[in-house]
């Protein structure tokens, strides 16, 4: 049963090309596709986690002119959330994971509140990859762990896979299946230590060109498939 799907959205970029529009034109039919996908997967009550690729470590190499499209955008989504009245029936806690400290001060802040006004949904949860890269979660996660070593808080051969998520960004279910779109059959370090046993999905369209029978597609192909986990 599909439970936890992650999403790499990828293909922005290449679909303004492609399209003939502006970086900000596709950017914003990315994100709104983005909600939309969030109400699609609603119609799967099993699926209670949701985990976006947003903003990798890397992205923030991109051109200062990107860079400031991409916040903006951002800045406008988290007023949005913080200012719509919420269905209870339709909430979802927002987690933002990652190293969301690189962002600018305003930002993080209205991280902050949405994590506070969404914190009382706690049946369905989307996970925010900001400033995110996997092997950069384990090194923080590792340090976390040798640090509460060092003080005695807990001994060194007690870790185990499930008290090492707990020193993860998030504790979440780890993803049964990860989609990405345009076509690029990688993970580019998403949810590096949470994949290992994670279906994977790659669908030939860029992030806009997404459609609901796409979703529906990747969800019915997990269903029919044969996870074994290694046994």
């Amino acid at each position: 049963m599909l439970e936890s799907i992650a999403f790499i959205p990828d293909g922005n970029r290449r679909y303004a090309k492609k399209a003939n529009i502006s970086l900000t034109q596709s950017y914003a039919l990315g994100t709104a596709k983005a909600w939309d996908v969030l109400d699609w997967l609603s119609k799967y009550p099993s699926i209670t986690t949701g985990t976006f690729y947003t903003f990798s470590m890397k992205n923030f190499q991109r051109s200062k002119d990107e860079l400031g499209v991409l916040f903006n955008l951002f800045e406008k989504q988290l007023f949005r959330v913080l200012n719509e009245k919420i269905d209870d029936n339709k909430g979802i806690r927002i987690k933002f994971i990652g190293h969301t400290n690189l962002f600018p001060a305003s930002l993080q802040e209205e991280m902050q509140k949405v994590e506070e006004k969404t914190s009382i949904y706690p049946e369905r949860t989307l996970n925010l990859a900001l400033g995110y890269d996997g092997q950069t979660e384990i090194i923080d996660a590792t340090k976390k762990f040798a640090q509460d070593v060092s003080i005695g808080k807990i001994k060194a051969d007690s870790l185990t896979p499930e008290l090492f998520n707990k020193y993860l960004y998030s504790d979440f279910k780890a993803p049964d299946l990860i989609v990405r779109t345009s076509n690029e059959q990688r993970l580019s370090g998403f949810l590096t230590y949470q994949s290992s046993y994670s279906e994977l999905a790659f669908i030939d369209k860029y992030w806009p060109e997404l459609t609901e029978n796409d979703v529906d597609k990747v969800v019915l192909d997990f269903e029919e498939r044969e996870r074994r986990f290694g046994k």
